[in-house]
Formats: C-alpha cells, structure tokens, sequence
C-alpha cells in the first residue's frame, strides 16, 4: 500500500517536471529564434537534440545543427551535432545509423586533434555497445574516454566516465570494480555540487543495481527511490524510465510480484512516451516474466512487445549493417595507415638524400674554411710580429712615462715643500720679528740702564729695570709662540704615533670635553657653556689610536668653544654658548659630531679649512695645523671620513664617521 500511495505521488510529480521540461525547451527555442550568430545557433540546436533525446524532434534539430556547421565549417559542433545524433539514432531504434553518425565524429575529432570532442564521442560508442550488450568494448570506450578527460582536467567528464565505467562493470558482474568507479564518480560529483541532491540520478541508480546483486535489498531500495527522487525534481525522463523499470527488477527479486508488475508497467509507459526502444524492450521483458506463472495470455503480449523492440533495435539487417560500417571504418584506418607508411618511408628517402646534399655542402664548407683559415693564419702570423713590435714600443714608451711620471711626482713634492716652507716662513717671521725688534730695544734699554746707574740717577734705574724685564718677556713670549708653531709642523709631518685598539669612543669623547672645558675655565674664570653629550649606549668600542683620536677631538672642542667665546662677546643679550657632542651608528659606520653655536665659518673659505697654516684666528692665537693634522689623522690613520657644515653667525658641525666595532659600550648621559 505504502508503495503504491508513493507511486501515485510520483505521477503527479511527472506531470509537474514535464511542464518544467518543456519550460527548458521553450526557453531553447527562444534563444534561437533570438540568436544572431551561426555558432550560437549550432550549440542551441545540439542543446534542443539532447533535450528531445528519443523523438523525432532531437533528430530534426540534430540533423539541422550538423548542416549548419558543416556550412560554417564548425568543426566543433559538427563533432558533437553528430554524437548526439549517434545517441539520438540508437534511442529511435536505428543503431547502424547511430554508429554511423559515432564514427563520423570521431574521425571529425582525430583529424583536428579535439582531445574533449574525441572523449564525448568514445562515450557515445560506449554508449552504443550497451545496446548490442557488449559490455566489454563498452569499458574499453569509456576508459579511451575518461582517459582523454583527465588529460583535460574536466572534472565533470571524469565523473560522468566513472559513473558509466560502474555501470558496465555491474552488467559484466564485476562487482566490486563497480562499486568502485560508482564510489568515485559519487565523491566528484559532491565535492563539486556540496549537495548530495545536485548528484546525477544515475549515480544512485547504479548503486541501487549494484547492492541488489549484492543481496543488500534495503540499500538497493533506498537509492532506487534517492535516484527517482531527483530525476522527478529534474525532469530526467530517460532516468525516470529505468529506474521505474529497475524497481519493477527489485521486487521480483525479494518476490513481490504484485509490486514488480507495478513499478514495471510505470517503466515500460516512461518508455513509451520517450519513444526508447531499450526501456520499452528491458520493461516489457520483466513484464513477461513477472505474469508467466500467473496470466499466460499478458505474459506472450509483452513477450511480442519485448520481440518486436528486440528485433528493431537488434535484427540481422542491423547487426550486418553495423558489423560491415566497423569492416569500412577498419579498413580506411588499415589505409590511413598504410598512406602514413608510405608518406614516412618518401620522407625518410628524402631525409637520406637531405643528408647526402648537406654533407657534401658541409664538405665544401670545411674545403673553403681550410683554405680561409689557412690564409688567416699566415695573416694571424704577420699580425703577431705586428703586435710584438708594438708591444716593445709601449714598454718602452711606457718606461719613459713612469720615469716621467717619477719627475713630476718630485717636482710635486718639491712644490709642495715649497709651499710648506712658505707658510712656515710666514708663521715664524711674525714672532721672529718681534724677537729681533725687541732684542734691540733691550740692547739700548742696557746702554740707558749703564749710563742712569754710572749718573747714581737710582730711580731712573729702578723705570729702566721695568722697562727691560717687560721686554724680555715679551722676547719670551714669541719665542714660545715661534715654538709652538715648530712643534706642530712635526706633528704634523708624523703619519700617526699611536698603536689602534679596541677604545670606548664614548668615554673618550666625554673625557676631552671636560679637559677642553676645564682649560678655557683656568684661563677665562667667567665663561660659560651648556655641554650637551648625546652618547650611543649601543655603540660598543671602536678600532683606534686613541691618543691620536683624542687629539683631533681636542682640536675640535677648542675650535667650538674659541667660536662660542667670541660670538659671546659680540652678543651680550639671552645668548648662551652650547656645545653639543652626539654618537651612533648608522649604516654600518660609527659617527661622532661635534656642533656648536657660535660664529659659524663663511662659505668662502669652508674649502681651505682643511689646509695647513690656514687660520681665521688673529696672529699669536692659532698655528693653522690643527684642522690640517685632524683630518690626516681620521682620512689616512683611520679610512674614515671627516665633513663640516657651517652656517655663517649660526653654527658649526664637524662629523666624524669611522668603522663600526661588533662590541657595545655604556650608556651615554648629558653633562650639567
């Protein structure tokens, strides 16, 4: 009762999936009447062949979409007009003309190497078998095609090869290799649609067949009913009609007669009204079999019905004319063939006499090279005694440059000499002057003394005394200053006097400031300065002569607090000196800067800084080798670099940068 109740929900369900069936056709047949291109127009004919299936319609549009490709030369829907036609032909009883049809696309689709239209057309030959029940060259089509969609990677087509490839392996009885390839196309499908209803009917049609051989009779029922389920809700006819008919199976099976006849004649009108010859065949068979012991006279008119299908789908006509359409197909491949032999054989003959032509041309080639490089190896000789003759000159010439180059080098030094003693001159001649002048003034400051104290005048000695002792320490004083100007240019003729080791730049740039500050204090009691160390606590210790270093810093903190000073003379309102003395790192080298904000330097003579005896200080106050000896000793003692940036009345930054060490110092601070 229960199965006849589902039965009657499942008509009602047939009735409405045929109005959405048809609402499909429509809407196809809408977009070719719309369409405006002749490719468009093939697809949607061949679209209209395979929704008409088992009609006279699928053959009709069919027929015209091969037509039209043809004319447009389409070799794309002409390959697939005629596979369809392949299916549509077979379904309508003609199997010869189907297999016709199968055989023209293939050809079709090898010529123009179409690896997807090749596979859509050994799916229809496979397709075909089943209706001889040749199920063994059905696998074999199936897997040329499957084969061919995974060369492609159309994962629709590898599913859809492995729900068939199930299929035939079921009706070989092969069991367990269908349940495998269904298994698989089952997997595919889900991943790909999420959903167990988006799967293809025919999935769990196969599966039901499967578990029924299996003897697993509640399984087989419940993918049975999954499979009509869907293809209701589809509109799928085709999987509607077998899969009534298989339940009709089903029920034999457990000995539920009454519900095989029942499920069977729903079979066998699906059949019908699709016009498949199969189903009508498969159903009306089972209908014979299932009325046999009970209604003699119903079992022999679905026995003639079933012969009749038979003998239309399978009679000796069709089966000669198939058998003689596969003899033609083999023996135009056979001359296919052989064409291709014989095309090989004249190219390999061709290639023989290529290689024949080409070694001799080779021959020739290699003839005229020999002479050729014999010619240019005797030019290659005369070159060569060229090039030795000419290289003897070079060196020779090249002898007489360096003696050359030695001559000027040496009149360089000697300019450069010259250029020192100038300057030293000059420095020297100013105190030396004084000395000279002043030695006179005290000779006759002597006489005046001699001649007072001959007199007895004793306060005129007492004048005189004071007079020369004032002298004598002026004598004294540009005597020192000649002195100290002497002791800095052997400083600076010295390429560095101390031994370079690991040294805590920090401490050592903090120690000269407070020295620097602490002597202009002694000398000036009321000058001021806002000291600013701004140290790396990072910086780790650097690589250097330290004595040396502390003695370009010293030079650099003297020449900023001689430029604060004398901007704080000039300035008197808010002005307060600062020096700032500030250390990192930055790109892989360690920087030291020095700023001030005194004076500034003018632009005009930034550039001359740097040489010797060049000072901005007045006579008596700077030797002009400070700066000089600095930047020897960080440029040539040390490779680094030494650069100034002034601003004239605002300030002055000297920055030093040299190799970075690998290990860290102590952390900086600033001084009060």
């Amino acid at each position: 009762m229960k199965s006849l109740l589902w039965a009657i929900a499942l008509l009602y369900e047939t009735v409405a999936n045929a109005q959405t069936y048809m609402m499909t056709v429509d809407s196809l047949r809408h977009q070719l009447a719309a369409a405006d291109q002749d490719t468009s127009r093939v697809l949607i004919m061949i679209a209209l062949c395979d929704s008409y299936r088992s009609t006279d319609s699928a053959r009709y549009f069919g027929e015209q979409a091969l037509s039209l490709a043809r004319k447009i030369n389409y070799p794309k829907g002409e390959i697939r007009a005629m596979s369809y036609l392949a299916r549509a032909y077979a379904e309508l009883g003609n199997l010869p003309k189907g297999f016709q049809m199968a055989l023209n696309s293939l050809r079709v689709a090898e010529e123009n190497q179409m690896d997807q239209e090749s596979a859509l057309t050994f799916n229809q030959i496979g397709n075909l078998y089943t209706y001889l029940n040749d199920f063994s060259k059905t696998v074999k089509y199936y897997k040329l095609s499957l084969a061919l969609y995974e060369k492609s990677h159309i994962k629709a087509g590898i599913s859809t090869e492995k729900m068939q490839l199930g299929r035939a392996f079921e009706e070989l009885n092969q069991l367990d290799s269908a349940l495998y390839y269904e298994n698989q196309a089952f997997n595919g499908m889900f991943v790909e649609s999420k959903d167990s209803n988006q799967v293809n009917p025919l999935v769990y049609r196969n599966l039901a067949r499967i578990y029924s051989k299996l003897g697993n009779h509640s399984t087989a029922f419940k993918y049975a009913y999954k499979s009509l389920s869907i293809a209701q809700k589809r509109g799928f006819h085709f999987g509607i009609a077998f899969t009534l008919t298989d339940l009709g199976l089903f029920y034999k099976r457990i000995n539920q007669p009454d519900s095989g006849i029942y499920y069977a004649k729903l079979g066998l009108t699906e059949g019908q009204r699709i016009s498949n010859r199969r189903i009508v065949m498969v159903a009306s068979k089972l209908l014979s079999e299932l009325y046999e012991p009970r209604d003699t006279k119903e079992a022999f008119r679905y026995y003639k019905m079933a012969t009749t299908n038979k003998d239309s789908l399978y009679g000796a006509g069709n089966l000669q004319a198939i058998q003689q359409m596969f003899v033609q197909d083999h023996q135009r491949k056979n001359e296919i063939e052989a064409q291709k032999v014989a095309y090989r054989n004249q190219l390999r003959q061709y290639s023989l006499l290529a290689v024949l032509g080409l070694s001799l041309f080779i021959g020739f080639i290699l003839y005229r090279n020999y002479k050729q490089q014999k010619r240019v190896n005797g030019l290659l000789s005369r070159q060569k005694e060229e090039i030795s003759r000419q290289r003897e000159k070079a060196e020779t010439a090249l002898t007489e440059l360096k003696a050359t180059q030695a001559q000027l080098i040496q009149r360089e030094k000697m300019a450069s000499l010259g250029e020192l003693t100038a300057g030293i001159a000059h420095e020297i001649q100013n105190p030396l002057n004084f000395v000279n002048n002043l030695s006179e003034v005290s000779t006759e400051l002597v006489e005046e003394l001699e001649e007072e104290a001959k007199a007895g005048h004793t306060a005129d000695v007492l004048e005189l005394t004071n007079d020369l002792k004032e002298t004598l320490q002026k004598v004294s004083h540009h005597g020192k200053r000649a002195d100290s100007i002497v002791r800095g240019m052997l400083q600076h003729s010295r390429a560095g006097s101390g031994q370079k080791e690991p040294t805590d730049l920090n401490a050592l740039a903090d120690e000269y400031l407070r020295l620097a500050y602490q002597n202009l204090k002694a000398k000036d009691h009321n000058f001021t300065a806002d000291l600013r160390l701004n140290l790396d606590p990072t910086l780790g210790n650097v690589h250097v002569a330290p004595q040396d270093l502390g003695r370009v810093l010293l030079n650099l903190y003297n020449n900023a607090f001689y430029a604060v000073q004398e901007k704080a003379r000039v300035v008197s309102n808010g002005y307060q000196p600062q020096i700032e003395v500030t250390t990192y790192r930055e790109n892989g080298r360690v920087e030291l800067r020095v700023k001030d904000n005194g004076t500034g330097i003018p632009p005009e003579i930034l550039n001359k800084i740097y040489q010797p005896f060049f000072t901005t200080k007045p006579t008596g106050q700077g030797t002009g080798l400070g700066l000089s000896l600095s930047y020897d000793i960080v440029t040539k003692g040390h490779g680094g670099e030494m650069t100034v940036e002034s601003q004239a009345g605002e300030q002055t930054i000297f920055s030093i940068k040299l190799p970075q060490s690998t290990v860290y110092g102590s952390s900086g601070q600033n001084l009060p």
